[in-house]
Formats: C-alpha cells, structure tokens, sequence
C-alpha cells in the first residue's frame, strides 16, 4: 500500500506501507506514478474538506467539476490506457468513518454552503482527487479517506489513519486478486 497524507497528518504507519506526505500537487502525483511504476495496486489517499457537520469519510465515489485533470497530456502508456474507466476505482472499507460522495472544488476553505448543496456531495475537498485519478490510470484501487470539518467549526477527532490502513489491507486482499481484478 502507498498513502498520499496531508503534511499535517503526521502519523505512523507499519513499515510496508510507504508514505508521501503531500507538500504540493506536483510532488504527490510523481510519487504516485512512481509507486505505480513499481507495482503498487492500493493507495491510501487523505484529504481536508468541508461537510454540514465533523466526520471522518471514505469516499464512495467523486465529482469533479472544476479545474483540469492530470491524465490530459500525452499518455503514460506504461501506466494505462489512455481513457481509463474509473467506475470502480474507490473501495469502502468499514470503520470508525462514513462513506460518501467527494466534490472537488478549487478551494475548500472558500467553498460556501449552497455551493455544497448544489454539487450533492457528503464533503467537500481541493486535494486528493488528482492522485486518485492518477492511481486509477495505472488500474489501482483507492481508499479515500476525509477528515470533514463543518461550516462553523474545526474537526478534531483523532486521525484513523492507522484503523483505515488495516481496514483497506484487509478488504483489498479479501476481494481482489493480486492483479486487482475482483474475485
């Protein structure tokens, strides 16, 4: 497994799980490409957002509607076909989090109420999706994980990063062959 964290997600994680603590954009899709490069088939992806109230999701599923996508450009044909199907790239495992839709938009922080209420989604977030859409390209599955802070307040419940490995580790290797084909 290869998790792509928020800096400030400081956490530890068992050993043969490698970890990218995401500074920039740039920086976080090379080393998901490169984990890709090198075989790797699950990611663990985190982001910040914004929902009605604090929670933990995993995502079900994202919107993205704005900005642009990182597989435009030419194609990495070692990594994927060049319109990949990303019907089934998120899995839900189950734990201590919700699940949900995700909608990317270019800045949780600013996003408003009805903008919220317009996109239909359970969260908000700015980061992630790009990684996740990279992951997919090169045939991976994502668990997406969503620390959601409400409107008016800070979530400050304890990361389950570590509770959300395990759990997508388990249900990866109970449901997916090591081609990451579903059994």
């Amino acid at each position: 497994m290869f998790a792509v964290l928020p800096d400030s997600w400081k956490c530890d994680l068992p050993e043969d799980i490698s970890i990218h603590f995401r500074i920039c954009r740039k920086e976080a899709l090379d080393s998901v490409r490169s984990a890709l490069a090198e075989g790797e088939k699950l990611f663990l992806i985190g982001a910040e957002g914004v929902s009605n109230r604090n929670k933990w999701i995993v995502a079900s599923d994202h919107i993205a509607l704005f900005g642009g996508s990182p597989l435009i450009g030419s194609n990495r044909e070692d990594l994927g076909p060049r319109f990949p199907s990303l019907m089934d790239l998120y899995i839900t495992p189950d734990g201590s989090w919700g699940k949900g839709i995700i909608g990317r938009v270019p800045e949780w922080r600013l996003a408003t109420p009805a903008e919220f209420s317009m996109m239909g989604a359970d969260a908000l977030v700015s980061d992630g999706v790009d990684e996740a859409e990279v992951a997919g390209h090169g045939g991976a599955r994502v668990v997406f994980l969503v620390k959601c802070h409400s409107w008016d307040s800070v979530n400050t419940e304890v990361l389950p990063v570590r509770e959300a490995a395990k759990a997508a580790l388990d249900l990866f290797n109970s449901k997916f062959t090591g081609g990451g084909e579903e059994q």
